[in-house]
């Protein structure tokens, strides 16, 4: 599982930013961050603008978080952490949107830990259909909640 460091370096980041709904993401190889990144409102990227056509979400050109790391990254990725805060810092869902889904999955990024308002989730995006481990299967896309790891009541 991943580090509670991560979990709240992608909180710090979503507080960072300036747009209304505040959303960062970290972007990891191999348990080591290679790019931070915040949603911006007033900006886009034509890399946006293509995933959120290909969507069919043409109005989300604004730069999502998840995309804005991917630009940033100067390397391949193999996890994202999501995470969206409240004015009061409380958290709040972030699950990707269509179009960031499509442009991790495409990025080959595997493991995709997101906020929920009660702690985060874990999405698991395989080549392969299952991941198995001592006491855990999902299946392709199954989601399974991380609360236990790490919660915040802020």
């Amino acid at each position: 599982m991943i580090s509670d460091n991560f979990l709240q370096l992608a909180i710090e980041t979503a507080k960072s930013s300036p747009s209304k709904q505040k959303v960062g993401s970290v972007l990891l190889k191999k348990s080591k961050v290679i790019a931070t990144a915040v949603n911006l409102e007033k900006k886009s990227h034509p890399l946006q603008a293509k995933f959120a056509k290909r969507a069919g979400l043409w109005q989300k050109i604004y730069l999502h978080s998840e995309i804005h790391a991917l630009i940033k990254a100067r390397e391949d990725a193999d996890t994202i952490v999501v995470a969206r805060v409240n004015k009061q810092n409380k958290l709040r869902m972030a699950a990707p949107c269509p179009c960031c889904s499509l442009a991790l999955e495409e990025a080959g990024i595997k493991n995709i830990y997101y906020s929920t308002d009660d702690g985060f989730m874990y999405r698991y995006s395989p080549d392969t259909d299952t991941l198995e481990t001592g006491t855990l299967t999902l299946e392709r896309g199954e989601t399974t909640p991380i609360m236990s790891i790490f919660k915040t009541d802020q």
